[in-house]
Order: C-alpha cells, then sequence, then structure tokens
C-alpha cells in the first residue's frame, strides 16, 4: 500500500442544513444578514458535533423550532478558491401552519424566511453550486435515496 498523495488529501469546513417544506411543498429558505444570498436553514458544525445534530441545532438557533431532522439528502464536496467545505443536507419536517407562526428568528443572523417553490429558486438569489446542491437535495428526498457530489469551482 502506498502513502496517499497531498492532492487525495483534502480538508474541509462543514456545515448541515435541512430542507423543510410547508403544506405546499414550498422549500424554506433563510436570508442571512451577513451575505448577500439565500440559504437553507442550517450553518457551521462545531468541534466534534454530528452533521444531524449540528443541523437540529441550527434551525432551533435560527428559527426557534426544536424539530426532528430526518435522513442525509445529499453529501456535497465543494472546493473552490478559498478552500473546500462539506455540506450535509437533511431531510426536515413538513411544518404546520402553527408551526410557521411559530417562527422565532435569530434577528442577529437571519433577516426573513420565505417559502418558495423549488422551481423559483433562482440562481440570482443563491450562489451557483449552492443551487446544484439543493436541486440534487430535493431530488434525493423524492427518490428516497441519499446523493454524494463532488463539485470543483
Amino acid at each position: 500500500m502506498t502513502a496517499a498523495s497531498s492532492a487525495d488529501r483534502a480538508r474541509a469546513t462543514a456545515s448541515a442544513a435541512a430542507v423543510i417544506t410547508d403544506e405546499q411543498g414550498r422549500v424554506l429558505i433563510v436570508n442571512p444578514v451577513y451575505k448577500e444570498r439565500w440559504n437553507l436553514p442550517g450553518g457551521h458544525l462545531e468541534e466534534g458535533e454530528l452533521p444531524r445534530a449540528a443541523a437540529r441545532r441550527e434551525v432551533r438557533e435560527e428559527l426557534g423550532l426544536d424539530v426532528e431532522i430526518g435522513d442525509l439528502l445529499v453529501t456535497a464536496w465543494v472546493t473552490r478558491a478559498e478552500g473546500s467545505h462539506v455540506f450535509h443536507v437533511f431531510d426536515g419536517p413538513r411544518l404546520t401552519a402553527e408551526q410557521q407562526q411559530a417562527i422565532t428568528l435569530q434577528e442577529s443572523e437571519i433577516g426573513e424566511v420565505r417559502f418558495c417553490l423549488p422551481e423559483d429558486i433562482s440562481p440570482d438569489m443563491v450562489p451557483p453550486f449552492a443551487l446544484a446542491v439543493w436541486r440534487r437535495a430535493l431530488l434525493a428526498r423524492a427518490q428516497q435515496q441519499p446523493a454524494y457530489l463532488e463539485l470543483a469551482l
């Protein structure tokens, strides 16, 4: 067995998010105050934190909702000039009208939320790599089969 080359070894930051929908199947997206574009609810993993636990914690922090996080939909390794990042996207709940009214924004991080039909989420709303990850997550959700992506930008 030979040692792996430096190209085969990679370090990356990681985050976890959830695909949360309403009763019409629209996807909940959040508008962070510290970024120009929309995102799924979620955020960076803390040291030693498991991805599913991070997704649940982030949804609780950002939206004030303590909800069950379902199965993994997609793991995406994205390599950009500034470094690599691993996105873990999980299946989230379908929110009732009562749960939607209970959303309480963490104002230091989230400016607003909205529900969008997947086809209405355009490339100008989210970074192009994020849109590819989201679309693959929605397909994985529909097919009930998780996916893995590697994207180099």
